[in-house]
C-alpha cells in the first residue's frame, strides 16, 4: 500500500483565495503611493496657493511654512515616496514569490500586512499620516478637505486590503496549496 499523495486534497489550480491575496499585493502597495503623492501635491499646491495671497504677520508665518514645504517636507517626501517604491516592489516581489507557492513568501507578506494594517489603524484614529498637522502651521491656515479625504481614503484603503489579505492566505485551501508545493522534506 502506497502512502497518500503529498497534495492533501488539493487539486492542482491555484485557489481563488491565493489569487486575490496575490492582487491585494500587487496593486495596493502602488496604490497607496499614489495615494501619498497625491497627499502630498494637494499640501503642497494649497500653502502655495495661500503664500501669495497674504500680509503683514500672516505672510511671515507663510514665509516659514512655505520654507519648510518646500524644503525638509519636500525632502522628506522624496525620501519616504523611494521607500514606498522600494517596499511596493518587495510587496510585489514577494506576492509572485507566494502565488507560485512559496510559504516562506506568504508568512513574509503576512508580517508586512500585519504592521501595515496596524499603521494604518494607528493612522486612522490619529489622523493625518503624513504629519502636516504637527507641524507649526499658522493658525489661519486650513488644510484643503481633499488632503484630509486622500489621507482618510489611504489609510482606510490599506487597513482593509491588509485585513482581506492575512485571512485570504491562511484559509483551508490556502493552506493545502502551500503545502502541497512544499517541496519535500
Amino acid at each position: 500500500m502506497t502512502s497518500p499523495p503529498r497534495s492533501y486534497g488539493f487539486t492542482g489550480r491555484r485557489p481563488a483565495a491565493v489569487e486575490i491575496a496575490f492582487w491585494i499585493a500587487v496593486v495596493v502597495p502602488p496604490l497607496a503611493t499614489v495615494l501619498n503623492v497625491a497627499g502630498f501635491v494637494v499640501v503642497k499646491r494649497a500653502v502655495d496657493d495661500v503664500f501669495g495671497t497674504t500680509g503683514g504677520d500672516a505672510q511671515a508665518s507663510m514665509y516659514e511654512l512655505h520654507d519648510k514645504v518646500n524644503g525638509p517636507l519636500l525632502g522628506l517626501f522624496i525620501f519616504f515616496t523611494f521607500v514606498y517604491l522600494l517596499l511596493s516592489g518587495l510587496w510585489i516581489l514577494l506576492g509572485l514569490k507566494m502565488r507560485s507557492g512559496r510559504h516562506w513568501a506568504r508568512i513574509t507578506l503576512t508580517v508586512f500586512a500585519s504592521l501595515w494594517a496596524l499603521s494604518s489603524l494607528v493612522a486612522l484614529v490619529r489622523g493625518d499620516t503624513q504629519g502636516f498637522t504637527t507641524a507649526d502651521i499658522p493658525p489661519f491656515f486650513e488644510f484643503p478637505s481633499s488632503y484630509l479625504v486622500l489621507d482618510y481614503a489611504r489609510s482606510a484603503l490599506d487597513l482593509l486590503a491588509m485585513a482581506a489579505f492575512i485571512p485570504l492566505v491562511f484559509l483551508r485551501r490556502s493552506n493545502r496549496y502551500f503545502t502541497a508545493r512544499r517541496p519535500p522534506a
